[in-house]
């Protein structure tokens, strides 16, 4: 049985930081191919041929774990974290030999005793796309939860728990999260493509991709066309069927990415870029600002990205004399 979480995890409030809304929700999305489904059977998922059937949305199992029980039928939370407090305690006592009763009363030390009534969310289940054999599949608790209310830490806690039990893992998402943006946190595997002209580049990172709008694609072009000015070693683009960024590789340790859905903004990153890249835009946005750089697409954004190609350069030609 999954562990519980015993408090809200940092990278969770990092990752609230950087919402726009204050309602959220404990989601979370994964990659199910059709050998996991076994494993989800207790779920309601099930393989339908080449398709996944999917339950309606219903409260887990409350054999799942201690939240998934206290979920329909409530829980009592013993607070050993915090101080114990005084409680009187008392009962009706016969007197001697007087046919009549007393009271006695004492006092205790103990520990606060938290009642959590049953709380009958759903567990929601939602297919987001084909990705390859398998299914990208969105699981959410469905209750919104507000961080302006005075006990959204408990209640969080509560619902990631929930997910823990019932999936592994557990995350938060803006309420108002769509599909594809889901799709978007999920992480991608990357391929490495030769130097070319810009169509030739571009329809190679779409190749196998999911359609992009002619804009985006007049975008990526645009982008493209920068890149190949500074000459890159390789462009890179995504292995998933789904495009999130592509960009262009300019040393093992300075790759340039470029988003086709969020374009406000290029992001360099150095060391641990294969790792920093599987991150979704929030997860950036959240972790370790000297890991990448970002460069906003306003006026003079070219300048600010070929000075750092320029400034890479000699730096590594610099290190090369050295040696």
């Amino acid at each position: 049985m999954t562990k519980n979480l015993l408090k809200v995890p940092g990278h969770i409030f990092q990752r609230l930081a950087t919402f726009d809304q204050d309602d959220v929700v404990a989601a979370t999305v994964k990659l199910v191919l059709p050998a996991d489904i076994s494993t989800y059977t207790r779920l309601g998922i099930s393989l339908n041929g080449d398709d996944i059937g999917l339950p309606d949305p219903q409260p887990p199992n409350p054999a799942a774990g201690r939240y998934s029980n206290a979920n329909l039928y409530g829980m009592e939370k013993v607070r050993k974290d915090l101080p114990k407090v005084t409680k009187s305690y008392g009962f009706w006592a016969p007197s001697w030999k007087s046919g009549s009763y007393h009271y006695v009363s004492h006092d205790r030390e103990v520990y606060i005793r938290e009642v959590y009534p049953p709380k009958q969310v759903n567990l929601s289940i939602v297919l987001v796309e084909r990705r390859g054999e398998g299914f990208l599949l969105r699981f959410a608790i469905d209750q919104v939860l507000s961080r302006r209310t005075p006990n959204f830490e408990q209640e969080l806690l509560y619902n990631l728990n929930l997910l823990q039990e019932n999936v592994g893992v557990a995350d938060v998402f803006e309420s108002a999260t769509s599909l594809a943006d889901y799709a978007l946190s999920v992480k991608v595997d990357w391929q490495l493509l030769p130097p070319g002209n810009v169509d030739e580049v571009v329809a190679a990172m779409l190749r196998g991709k999911r359609p992009v709008s002619a804009q985006q694609q007049a975008v990526m072009k645009e982008r493209v066309t920068v890149m190949q000015r500074l000459q890159p070693e390789a462009y890179i683009t995504g292995t998933d069927g789904f495009l999130r960024y592509f960009g262009a590789k300019f040393g093992d340790d300075f790759v340039a990415f470029e988003n086709a859905r969020y374009g406000n903004a290029l992001y360099i990153m150095y060391d641990g870029w294969e790792a920093l890249s599987q991150k979704s835009r929030i997860e950036l946005l959240a972790g370790d600002r000297d890991s990448y750089d970002r460069i906003e697409h306003r006026p003079g954004w070219i300048e600010q990205l070929r000075g750092r190609v320029r400034g890479y350069r000699a730096q590594k030609r610099r290190g090369d004399r050295l040696l």
